[in-house]
């Protein structure tokens, strides 16, 4: 399907600019509770618009969806908690590395043999996060925040690997339905066990979890699984790698961050690295 690799594009503009309203959230609320507030809000949206797929789930998609689950509530948790202590477009970047991550798991978990194009798309998308990490050359300044960031990026690399294992085995809408429903309930568990929860919350905080919610995990996670059986996951890593451009350019526009001439040209090199292993999309379609 043409359009996939544009739907995927499009998670990335919403994931690159959420990334400045989960920075500005954790000013008030801790990690669990933003989460738990977000993926609740976003199982609401989903459950709601897809009842059926809700009252068809068998035992095999519970089971298929939690353990992405569980992966995609680690992305999700040491993202946040990281975002606590570093910077929201170093956060983006690190996010990032998940792309040379996502061949490994895929070739040792889905046993798939991962075309040269997309590697070559893969090392080149490195290339240009190197750029945009160390382009001002501050290699010392790494910080808890960025080794928490860094285990993100092996969980949100391991979601992709196994949305790309399941999706083509059960219905891609249960199995969205139960992703979405174990983060919000470890989440919860967690937030009500280690975190003191507000009586009030502001403006600002609800627009935010509105947001994420409805947009950047209900909307994108659907994309997400809906297009992944039209795409591999290498492929579908390279096209996320966007996403911390996209968070460079919303941390510069909306926080007043900034980006050296280094670093602009990491993105370009992202850039070409996403059209590198377009014709790998043709073996997803007619290879498995």
């Amino acid at each position: 399907m043409r359009l996939a690799p544009l739907a995927l594009l499009a998670i990335t503009v919403i994931w690159g600019w959420t990334f400045v309203l989960v920075k500005q959230g954790m000013a008030e609320v801790g990690p669990l509770t933003f989460l738990a507030a977000r993926f609740l809000i976003a199982f609401v949206v989903l459950a709601a618009l897809m009842p059926r797929a809700l009252r068809r789930i068998d035992r095999r998609t519970l089971g298929a969806g939690a353990v992405i689950g569980v992966a995609l509530f680690g992305g999700y948790f040491f993202q946040t908690w990281g975002l606590v202590y570093t910077t929201a477009t170093k956060s983006g970047l690190i996010t990032g590395l998940s792309v040379v991550i996502v061949p490994l798991l895929a070739a040792g978990v889905n046993r798939v043999r991962v075309e040269a194009r997309a590697w070559g798309g893969a090392v080149l998308a490195a290339g240009g996060l190197a750029l945009l990490v160390l382009g001002r050359g501050r290699i010392s300044s790494i910080n808890f925040g960025d080794f928490l960031t860094l285990i993100c990026a092996v969980s949100y690399a391991a979601h992709i690997v196994l949305v790309d294992r399941y999706v083509r085995r059960v219905d891609y809408r249960g199995l969205l339905l139960v992703q979405v429903g174990t983060v919000a309930a470890l989440s919860t568990v967690g937030a009500l066990a280690l975190e003191r929860i507000p009586t009030q919350l502001s403006g600002d905080l609800i627009e935010g979890i509105l947001v994420t919610g409805v947009l950047a995990t209900a909307l994108a996670l659907y994309i997400l699984n809906r297009f992944q059986s039209y795409s591999t996951a290498a492929y579908t890593a390279i096209i996320l790698t966007m996403e911390p451009v996209f968070a460079a350019l919303f941390g510069v526009v909306l926080l007043g961050e900034t980006l050296v001439s280094l670093q602009i040209a990491g993105a370009v090199v992202i850039v070409a690295a996403t059209m590198i292993p377009k014709l790998s999309v043709r073996s997803a379609r007619t290879g498995r």
